[in-house]
């Protein structure tokens, strides 16, 4: 499976092992694209540091999906753990600001390119 077919519906679904594996390790490689920008930079423009944000937002939605609909597999339960703690501190700092993040990344794309992810992988 290339992980261009990803898509949020077969994200419901009961996966393999080697499935939830080969997910989690793309959505943590969102994330990952995402620290140069958020953590490490100060060139990003707000444009940018927007978009790594909800993108790293989604990915972790994503993996706080996968975990809970795959509770019975290796890591699941850890990853919905860490993916749930992210979530609701970046919720709490959102709301605390007056904002929710279905506003804040309303009209940005939530995915990062492989352009994007590249670029921050060369980067490091």
């Amino acid at each position: 499976m290339s992980h261009s077919n990803l898509s949020f519906a077969q994200d419901h679904q009961k996966l393999t092992q080697a499935e939830y594996d080969e997910r989690i390790a793309y959505y943590t490689q969102e994330v990952n694209a995402t620290k140069k920008i958020l953590d490490e930079s100060d060139q990003a423009d707000a444009v940018t540091q927007k978009k790594a944000f909800c993108s790293r937002m989604n990915a972790y939605q994503q993996i706080a999906d996968i975990s809970k609909n795959n509770a019975q597999l290796n890591t699941a339960s850890i990853m919905l753990m860490i993916s749930n703690q992210f979530l609701e501190r970046q919720k709490q700092s959102l709301t605390d600001s007056g904002m929710t993040e279905k506003v804040f990344c309303a009209a940005v794309v939530h995915k990062m390119s492989g352009n994007d992810i590249k670029m921050a992988e060369n980067d490091k």
